[in-house]
């Protein structure tokens, strides 16, 4: 077989050509498939990731909004508790301790009473009549908003100034 690849036959040369061409042609549509393959693979990996940390961010905001539920309630209960009964000594300590863990967590307060009304993080429940204040200012704030992670955890309820 030796002796028809290394004789002047055209004919067998001009074969095996078309065969190297074939097989050239095969390694680089193999190796387009391959990096295809790579590339959806690493897409994949990347939309998991996300969908990972979108699921974990919407577990821990269900988690922490409850939490500043509690924290709402204990918040009403300090305004008619008495500073010098136990009772109220302990709803105090628990308030403050839900506090540290909520600041350890990285949940901000915003802050709302004399700002201009943003509706991306204020939700007006109430207007106010023209008085002092600026058109559109947060003048009162029923319900606080938190942030965590630069991201809204919790709008803030809020009365708004009228415009003038």
């Amino acid at each position: 077989m030796n002796e028809n690849i290394l004789s002047p036959n055209g004919e067998q040369r001009s074969d095996l050509q078309e065969q190297l061409d074939a097989a050239c042609q095969e390694a680089a549509e193999n190796n387009d498939k391959y990096l295809l393959a790579l590339a959806e693979s690493e897409n994949m990996r990347k939309r998991l990731e996300r969908m990972c940390e979108e699921r974990m961010w919407q577990q821990k905001k269900r988690l922490l909004t409850h939490l500043l539920e509690l924290g709402d309630q204990l918040e009403d209960a300090l305004q008619y508790a008495d500073a010098n009964d136990p009772l109220g000594a302990g709803i105090r300590i628990t308030y403050e301790q839900l506090q540290r863990n909520l600041n350890r967590e990285g949940v901000r307060a915003l802050q709302s009473v004399g700002e201009a009304f943003d509706p991306s993080i204020h939700e007006a429940v109430e207007l106010a009549g023209e008085g002092s204040g600026n058109p559109n200012e947060v003048t009162c704030e029923y319900r606080k908003g938190y942030m965590l992670g630069g991201k809204l955890l919790r709008p803030a309820r809020v009365q708004v100034n009228r415009e003038g």
